[in-house]
């Protein structure tokens, strides 16, 4: 007996011993049958890489923790001027951005009701009037992914008052609505332009650090948003920002009229895109190869110290001057307030220089001093005053933090990212990076960058203008050159459950079953990719062979990840079940026929393939990780 396919399920394996696994159909209800179509190859080399065509228009929506937005370009236009292009002005109180918050408000029955800084004027006139109970408003809601372990499709947010909704539909909500303010910008351009769906590559963002679940979420909630898998698109966004800084004139080449782009950018270097975003830190590291295209040389790291550490550091703070009761009083009720008092901090954050000597200033809403007047029978000021803290003081309505206290506010985020370049900075696959790339929108802050600079005087340190929108921008590029990163390296180990024989002494004993007279091991990890492997996107791969199966319509391929390189069996505790590929067995199959199994990069997601070579059926998918 050869290796096969497949596995017996743990659970009905003591029911089903003498079930041979060719008939594990019979035992768990099977999903549709992915389409097939006819492949091409002659050998075992991976079937052909798929590339996104090149559509009319590609789209790219980027939605952060903080903050949310869209841009676009026609093919036309990359092709006159790769950086020509369009994004949303989104007006507010203080001027006009690139981009909204990231917060959402809905009516009873989950329609839109408003986005951004709309929804956070509309929520706080609605709660003026006690209005508000009955909508829904979520508001940076994308960390909390972050904190669920086991991501699924039933997993659910909690809106800013407690009431509950599918995750998946909020995401989802936010897709569409960027999505139609898009659609209709493009039309405001030429009332005469029709464009189909088939037109549009859309191109949504994730951190490169998500896993693959998070990934197929986040695919899921674009889908529910009415956009074809076929037409979409996921980009890693330290990879778009790397992407967009290629074409940013910087520099004077030495001629006199010309201007020239990033020097890192010569073939063979290397270099490190530092993503600063609202709520992850994404870290990857770049070889230029001499065609220019990116490769990357170690698997993309990073964590959760993005700009929203700090304003949980400054609501820390809030809470030990007022006291837990008043600020979870003030939450509760005030929650337009506390919203627009974090915007403010938002701004003071990203605007702050180091040595300036003057206290900065926060307005306080009156709320909340009225609340602490309410509780303590005195005013807030002139407890703090007494105290006469250097570092904290009231004046009229104002809140003032000193230089050295405000500064403090980001130690914890900013330790946490220094030591995690350095460490990165250390390893031998990293060796001979000599540029940080610093961009994303917690990049704008002078004291995080300030900090990094003086952390790393060896090293070149770019932080490129508009760095807040090098993402955005960057996602248009990835979806008109899909093929500009070349290779990456696997963040983990993949692999598909399968049978092979026992053999004794060397099998676990628990996996010995027998099927039809013969002994075999079951739950068997076999390695496609492993982990801290160069993978390349664009060169055919060679897949493994296993046993065909006769007498039956169907096999089921399991696939597994793992964290570690060689893991032996699928039931280790480092070892996830990613998702499954329904394989249609033709009915003309033999006993002597083979099938081969791919594993593949479609882009940045993994992906499955198998086919016969006799047969020259081809069954291809992206997995249902939250199944």
């Amino acid at each position: 007996m050869g290796q096969c396919l497949g596995r017996l399920d743990g659970q009905r394996a003591r029911e089903t011993r003498q079930r041979p696994t060719e008939n594990f159909n019979e035992v768990i209800p099977l999903p549709p049958v992915p389409e097939r179509r006819p492949a091409t190859q002659e050998d075992q080399s991976s079937p052909e890489i798929q590339t996104c065509p090149k559509r009319l228009l590609v789209a790219a929506i980027d939605i952060g923790t903080t903050f949310s937005g869209y841009a676009f370009s026609f093919r036309h236009e990359y092709l006159a001027d790769h950086l020509r292009i369009s994004t949303n002005l989104w007006p507010h109180n203080n001027g006009m951005s690139m981009k909204a918050p990231t917060s959402i408000l809905l009516n009873p029955d989950g329609s839109v009701k408003a986005f951004g800084y709309e929804a956070i004027k509309h929520y706080g006139d609605l709660a003026e009037y006690d209005q508000h109970k009955d909508h829904y408003f979520f508001n940076k809601f994308k960390m909390n992914l972050y904190q669920q372990g086991g991501l699924s499709t039933d997993f659910q947010l909690h809106d800013i008052s407690g009431k509950t909704m599918l995750a998946v539909d909020v995401f989802a909500k936010v897709i569409l609505y960027l999505k139609q303010h898009l659609l209709s910008k493009v039309k405001s351009l030429d009332t005469n332009m029709q464009l189909s769906p088939s037109d549009i590559q859309w191109v949504v963002t994730v951190p490169a650090i998500w896993d693959d679940k998070a990934k197929f979420f986040m695919r899921k909630a674009a889908e529910k948003a009415d956009i074809e898998g076929r037409n979409l698109t996921l980009a890693l966004e330290p990879e778009a920002a790397s992407l967009y800084c290629r074409y940013i004139p910087t520099f004077q080449t030495g001629v006199h009229e010309d201007v020239g782009t990033f020097d890192i950018f010569k073939p063979k270097t290397k270099y490190m895109v530092v993503d600063l975003g609202g709520g992850t830190v994404d870290i990857t590291v770049h070889c230029v190869q001499e065609s220019g295209a990116l490769e990357e040389v170690y698997q993309p790291t990073g964590g959760y110290w993005g700009g929203s550490t700090v304003d949980n550091e400054f609501c820390a703070l809030l809470v030990k001057i007022f006291g837990p009761e008043v600020y979870e009083e003030f939450q509760q009720k005030f929650t337009s307030e506390v919203i627009e008092l974090f915007q403010e901090f938002d701004l003071k954050k990203r605007t702050f220089e180091p040595g300036q000597q003057t206290p900065l200033s926060i307005k306080l809403p009156a709320s909340l001093v009225e609340l602490f007047k309410h509780h303590n029978g005195k005013d807030i000021k002139d407890i703090l005053n007494a105290k006469q803290d250097e570092d904290f003081r009231i004046k009229r309505d104002k809140f003032q933090i000193s230089p050295r206290a405000f500064v403090q506010l980001f130690h914890k985020s900013i330790s946490s990212i220094v030591n995690h370049i350095q460490s990165l900075l250390e390893k031998s696959e990293v060796s001979g990076v000599s540029v940080l790339l610093l961009v994303g929108g917690y990049a704008e802050s002078y004291v995080v960058r300030d900090s990094i600079v003086s952390q790393f005087p060896n090293l070149q340190i770019i932080h490129p203008p508009e760095a807040a929108s090098t993402v955005l921008k960057g996602a248009v590029l990835f979806g008109h050159e899909p093929q500009a990163i070349t290779a990456r390296i696997c963040k983990y180990t993949y692999g598909i459950a399968m049978t092979v024989p026992f053999q004794e002494g060397v099998s676990d004993p628990s996996k010995r079953r027998e099927i039809n007279g013969e002994v075999i091991c079951d739950d068997v990890f076999d390695v496609h990719l492993r982990v801290g492997q160069l993978v390349s996107l664009l060169k055919d791969r060679v897949g493994k062979q296993y046993n065909a199966f006769c007498g039956q319509s169907h096999s089921l391929l399991e696939v597994y990840a793992s964290s570690v390189p060689d893991p032996k069996y699928v039931t280790e505790n480092w070892c996830t079940r990613l998702g499954s590929l329904v394989l249609e067995v033709p009915p003309d199959t033999k006993p002597e026929d083979k099938i081969v199994v791919f594993l593949f990069y479609g882009g940045t997601e993994l992906g499955v393939s198998a086919w016969n070579p006799r047969t020259r059926i081809e069954s291809r998918a992206f997995f249902d990780f939250l199944g």
